[in-house]
């Protein structure tokens, strides 16, 4: 999806554009799959990044994080979300904004952007986009500079695509989502029901629900459905992200 060159990079119709990324010129394909947004905002947030997909029901149907794992774990640990200032702009908002520019606008009494500068995040920006009841939004996180504007736009542009491509795919209540997952992450059924805090009833009632909703009739066809649709590389059961790397030293 990446490509660098050394020469000017062509335009055509329908084909890639150019973004200068740390001094190289790259040329850009249009992502056909999350995995490619995903490997594009790694490339472009060198200290991580969070992207959350249609955010319902108070949860985002998808989420991934590569933020330094010790952040996400103190940032899980202390119920960072319910203050995090960027969170609540992007609910709020439409667009985007540095993290710089939003220190000076809303409130942080948990000191969420200064726990994350603690941990390496100095530089960062929030994109969000959708309409309330489904918003996406992207938080990214540099530890050198300021995103450029042409970055900021790449991301929003990826945010975008992003959205879209989990709104053509199926959708299951966040509940649905978390019952799936800790199968999927190889749970017995006692073993998901003491992370759920559900009864062996309850647990099979949602994986029946999740199965009807996605088509299938056994939970592996489930799991691999919503594996394909993107719904099951968020963080819900396990806490930390799926299929990419935390922060580039695992912090």
């Amino acid at each position: 999806m990446l490509h660098k060159g050394h020469g000017p990079c062509p335009r055509p119709a329908h084909g890639p554009t150019c973004l200068h990324i740390n001094g190289d010129r790259v040329r850009i394909m249009s992502p056909s799959s999350l995995e490619q947004i995903d490997e594009a905002l790694a490339a472009l947030a060198p200290r991580g990044f969070t992207i959350g997909l249609h955010i319902r029901y108070s949860r985002p149907v998808r989420r991934i994080s590569t933020y330094p794992s010790r952040w996400i774990q103190a940032y899980t640990r202390a119920n960072l979300g319910v203050g995090d200032p960027m969170v609540i702009w992007c609910v709020l908002h439409q667009g985007s904004i540095r993290w710089s520019d939003l220190a000076r606008i809303m409130p942080d009494p948990l000191n969420v952007m200064g726990q994350a500068r603690d941990h390496g995040l100095t530089h960062g920006v929030a994109l969000s986009w959708g309409p309330p009841e489904s918003r996406s939004y992207i938080g990214a996180a540099r530890d050198d500079r300021d995103f450029t504007d042409t970055e900021i736009t790449r991301m929003s542009q990826l945010l975008r695509r992003a959205h879209d491509i989990v709104e053509r795919g199926a959708s299951l209540r966040p509940i649905l989502v978390d019952a799936l997952e800790a199968i999927a992450c190889g749970m017995t059924y006692d073993q998901a029901c003491a992370a759920l805090g559900i009864s062996r009833t309850a647990l099979r009632y949602r994986l029946g629900q999740a199965r009807t909703a996605l088509g299938v009739e056994d939970n592996g066809h489930a799991i691999r459905k919503a594996i394909d649709a993107g719904l099951l590389n968020g963080v819900s059961v396990s806490g930390l992200s799926k299929g990419l790397p935390t922060g580039p030293d695992g912090d």
